[in-house]
């Protein structure tokens, strides 16, 4: 009878090719794993895999394969629910999180919840706002934090507001835009832009050309900045380094306009704003552990005002 097992064995040499390397990555010998699917084809009376140069599967595996993927995304689903119905300190926490979020309240609110329930795991990756929703789609993140204009649209997923504001454009202090008295955003245009691909809700205020700001796709109606980056540390490092512009939430870059590193640039543009909130699969169970991270950045957010 097939098992799970199995079908980790099958998916893995048919990934990489090579009986060794696949044993490897399962932690197993190459008999072992030989052996396996060996005894797998008797099973089925077929062959899985042609073994002349590289291991490709067969018709036959391939059927395997394109099935297996579901069965085991199901498999690893009732894992999960067994280990969210044990409790909070039991299990794992997966969030994928855009990079404005990350910086205003979730780190904060993960090294709480480490502190609160250090037997919990917890796995986090920043990401672009659309890897975010992704990550949540495919459900191989538990929750995610990200702009929300896209994803409050999808019908196979939920999300909660958790912050609309407005963000400040900045430059390094000696950038040539911050000697003028006034800046527009022709003039922003003209320099590279570091940040997250921008929603398809700026998209109508900007120009339908590509220019040194970002690269724009008519099709996807999207925004690609020059200098495509998933931190704000990143963007920030970048800015301070040439020419490049970026925007963020004035508090995130108080201590270099402190130092008078960095420059606020006088321009005013009301639809580049904050849009992020919770991100999650719609009808999915949330465990104890991710309610309880989401009010701690509920709180968080609070704190530093909507």
């Amino acid at each position: 009878m097939l098992s799970i097992r199995h079908l980790e064995f099958i998916r893995t040499l048919a990934a990489h090719g090579h009986f060794g390397r696949a044993a490897d990555v399962l932690g197993i010998s190459q008999p072992a794993l030989s052996k396996g699917i060996s005894s797998i084809e008797k099973t089925l009376g077929v062959t899985l895999f042609d073994r002349t140069g590289q291991n490709t599967p067969t018709v036959f595996g391939e059927i395997l394969i394109a099935h297996s993927e579901s069965i085991v995304a199901d498999f690893n689903e009732l894992l999960r629910e067994i280990n969210l119905a044990k409790g909070l300190d039991v299990g794992s926490l997966a969030i994928s999180c855009g990079l404005y979020p990350a910086e205003m309240s979730v780190q904060e609110a993960i090294g709480i919840m480490a502190s609160r329930h250090p037997s919990l795991v917890c796995k986090f990756a920043v990401k672009d706002w659309n890897d975010v929703t992704e990550d949540v789609a495919s459900r191989t993140f538990d929750i995610g934090l990200a702009d929300i204009t896209e994803a409050s649209k999808k019908p196979d997923l939920e999300t909660e507001v958790l912050r609309v504001s407005p963000i400040t454009v900045f430059c390094r202090a000696k950038h040539p835009l911050a000697q003028k008295s006034q800046v527009t955003l022709t003039d922003i245009l003209e320099f590279p832009w570091a940040g997250p691909a921008l929603p398809a809700t700026m998209f109508a205020a900007l120009p339908k050309q590509s220019r040194p700001f970002g690269i724009v796709d008519n099709t996807t109606h999207r925004v690609i900045p020059r200098i495509w980056v998933e931190t704000f540390s990143a963007a920030k490092n970048i800015v301070l380094s040439g020419d490049a512009l970026s925007a963020g939430p004035r508090h995130l870059i108080e201590r270099e306009l402190a130092e008078s590193t960095l420059a606020v640039l006088p321009v005013e543009l009301p639809w580049m704003k904050l849009n992020y909130g919770f991100i999650w699969r719609r009808g999915r169970s949330l465990s104890p552990a991710c309610l309880a991270f989401m009010q701690i950045v509920r709180d968080i957010e609070a704190r530093r005002g909507f």
